[in-house]
C-alpha cells in the first residue's frame, strides 16, 4: 500500500504543482510563535517538543484508528492526503521547469528568481555560477524536499513524512527564534543522514559509477552531519554526471534533473520488489 500511495502522490504533485495554497504552511508558522511566546523557558529543545509532539500525537493517532477501517481505505486515502502535503508546497519539478523556461527565454530576472528558490539563499547573477549552483541545488535539494520525505513515509507511514517534513521547515522558518530553529537542524540532519546516502548510491547506480565512487571517496570529511550530507550528494551527483555532455547551460540542469529522477525511480523499483516479495510470500 506505500507503495501505491508514493506513485498516487508523485502524480498528485505533478498534476497540481501550481497550486501552492493548497500546501501551505503558515498556520504551523503562526502556531510555533504562539507556542514560543507562551512557554517561559530559554530550553529550546522542550519548545521544540512542544510544537511537534501535539501535532505528531494527533497523526499518530489517526493512523492508528484508520489502519483496520474499511480494509485500510481510509487509511490508504490518509496516507496519500499527507504525503502530496508533505511534498510541497512548492513542486520542485515545477521551479526547475520554470527556471529552465525562464533561461531558455533570456528572462534573467525570473531566472534569478527560482535560482533563489531553488537554492534557498540569493542566486548569483553570473550565469555560469548560477548554473552550478543551480546543479548542485537540485542534487541536493531532492533529498530535502522529495527523497526522505518518502524514505520516512516507508519507515514511519504518514507520521514519518509529517515529522521530517515540519522538523524541516522549522529549520528553515525565518521568523522563527534562532535556537528553536538550531534545534530542528540538527534533527533534520540526523533524519536526512541515511536518504541522503541512499540517494548517493542511486546516484552512482543510474549515472557514471566509476565517477560517483571516486569522487564520493574523495569528498571532503565534515564532522557536521548536515554539511556531510550536503558534501555527499553534491559530489557523488557530481561524479555521477561525469559522462554527461553539457553542450549548454540547459543541457547541465537536465541532466541534473534526470538523474534525481532516475535515482528516486530505482529506490521505487527496488520498493515494488520488496512489495512484491511480501506478496508473493
Amino acid at each position: 500500500m506505500a507503495l501505491i500511495s508514493i506513485i498516487i502522490s508523485l502524480m498528485l504533485d505533478h498534476s497540481f504543482r501550481n497550486q501552492h495554497h493548497w500546501r501551505d504552511l503558515s498556520w504551523f508558522e503562526r502556531y510555533t510563535l504562539r507556542i514560543h511566546n507562551t512557554l517561559k523557558t530559554d530550553n529550546a529543545w522542550l519548545k521544540l517538543a512542544a510544537v511537534l509532539v501535539p501535532i505528531l500525537l494527533v497523526f499518530a493517532l489517526l493512523q492508528l484508528a484508520l489502519f483496520d477501517v474499511s480494509l485500510g481505505i481510509f487509511y490508504f486515502l490518509f496516507s496519500i492526503a499527507v504525503l502530496f502535503y508533505c511534498l510541497g508546497p512548492n513542486s520542485l519539478s515545477n521551479d526547475i521547469d520554470a527556471y529552465l523556461d525562464a533561461r531558455s527565454l533570456g528572462d534573467d530576472d525570473e531566472a534569478l528568481h527560482y535560482a533563489s528558490l531553488l537554492t534557498g539563499r540569493p542566486a548569483s547573477p553570473s550565469p555560469d555560477q548560477q548554473i552550478s549552483d543551480v546543479t548542485h541545488a537540485i542534487l541536493s535539494t531532492v533529498n530535502e524536499r522529495v527523497f526522505s520525505v518518502l524514505f520516512w513515509f516507508v519507515l514511519l507511514g504518514p507520521l514519518g513524512a509529517a515529522m521530517y517534513h515540519l522538523i524541516t521547515h522549522m529549520s528553515k522558518q525565518d521568523d522563527a527564534p534562532a535556537s528553536l530553529r538550531k534545534a530542528a537542524a540538527v534533527i533534520h540532519a540526523g533524519m536526512a543522514w541515511a536518504p541522503a546516502r541512499l540517494l548517493a548510491i542511486g546516484y552512482a547506480l543510474t549515472g557514471h559509477f566509476d565517477g560517483a565512487v571516486h569522487a564520493y571517496q574523495n569528498r571532503p570529511h565534515e564532522e557536521d552531519i548536515g554539511l556531510s550530507n550536503y558534501d555527499v550528494l553534491i559530489n557523488t551527483g557530481m561524479g555521477a554526471l561525469r559522462d554527461q555532455e553539457c553542450s549548454d547551460e540547459i543541457s547541465c540542469i537536465r541532466s541534473a534533473r534526470s538523474l534525481v529522477t532516475r535515482s528516486i525511480l530505482v529506490w521505487i523499483a527496488m520498493l515494488a520488489l520488496l512489495t512484491l516479495g511480501g506478496w508473493l510470500g
